[in-house]
């Protein structure tokens, strides 16, 4: 019971940064194309953070679930050019998805239906590649340092450039708490959460999908919508047919974005990427070139209309 309680707590602090932080990676692209890098700089390194943290939890005989996705190069860069551009589309990432719910725009929660669709969708067409991944047995002392001296210089740098502050101690305080959830709910993120949702309409037997993992689930959506209405900024958007049959779309292929590289960009950010290594980099450098495309595209169409 203590357990559930602490990741509870833990999901419902997730949440209340996340919507703090504005947790979006394609709002974060947007504003680096503006040279206000930092909120960028913030989120690709927040799960850099918990990696730092490795040594502490270790002497406790706690290990960090860090893997790489066994899946080819192909997979990985053609499912990160998808999911950023439906990102794109949808005007929102995976958290930024769900920061956007709780603040009112319930047209979001298509996103969410079609995630799942195109999960179910792309296991039907027999294109879902075998789910493995390669855990990190151990994190080395080259990657322990190189991961330190990239988030300290990059900190640094953009504090004193454009003083920002609250977002660099918003992505130290995200990474503390993800990597402190994951000793309690290694699978606590929302695009494993979908995955395994979407299993539901194909495997028999026992569910991946917990109590307690709904639970989590559930506590970071309140934490996101607490924090919103705290500020008082929860804007209620009327549901509109040709909005939320944008965000379906997008949500279907974001869901076949994801499977291909076996995981949204909460968990490329989370627990690929801090492995530093070249196979770990591709797919969330694949994401953001296609959000820059996307964006690109948008922009274009923007100046056409005019």
């Amino acid at each position: 019971m203590l357990s559930l309680l602490i990741a509870l707590l833990l999901a419902f602090l997730i949440g209340w940064v996340s919507q703090r932080m504005g947790m979006c990676l394609v709002n974060a692209t947007g504003l680096m194309l503006r040279r206000r890098p930092t909120l960028f700089v913030a989120l690709v390194t927040c799960g850099l953070f918990g990696l730092l943290l490795a040594p502490f939890y270790a002497v406790f005989g706690i290990r960090q679930p860090l893997f790489i996705p066994e899946v080819g190069y192909l997979s990985l860069v053609g499912g990160g050019l998808l999911f950023g551009l439906a990102s794109v589309l949808n005007d929102g990432c995976s958290v930024g998805t769900l920061t956007k719910l709780a603040s009112g725009n319930f047209n979001k929660a298509f996103t969410v239906i079609g995630w799942v669709l195109g999960i179910v969708l792309w296991y039907h067409l027999d294109m879902m590649p075998e789910h493995k991944t390669l855990q990190m047995p151990t994190i080395s002392s080259r990657q322990y340092w190189l991961t330190l001296g990239i988030v300290v210089l990059a900190l640094l740098f953009l504090i004193r450039v454009h003083g920002e502050k609250h977002l660099v101690l918003s992505s130290m305080l995200l990474g503390a708490l993800t990597s402190a959830l994951y000793t309690f709910e290694p699978q606590w993120t929302p695009s494993v959460f979908f995955y395994h949702l979407s299993q539901l309409f194909w495997a028999s037997g026992d569910s991946p999908l917990t109590r307690q993992r709904v639970a989590v689930f559930v506590m970071l959506l309140v934490g996101m919508l607490s924090y919103t209405l705290h500020r008082q900024t929860f804007r209620f958007q009327r549901f509109v047919w040709a909005i939320a049959g944008r965000h379906l779309l997008a949500g279907v292929l974001m869901g076949i974005g994801a499977s291909m590289m076996l995981g949204g960009n909460d968990s490329q950010i989370l627990l690929v990427f801090p492995t530093m290594t070249w196979v770990g980099a591709v797919p969330l450098a694949a994401i953001v070139m296609g959000i820059l495309a996307g964006i690109g595209v948008k922009g274009v169409r923007g100046r056409m209309g005019k």
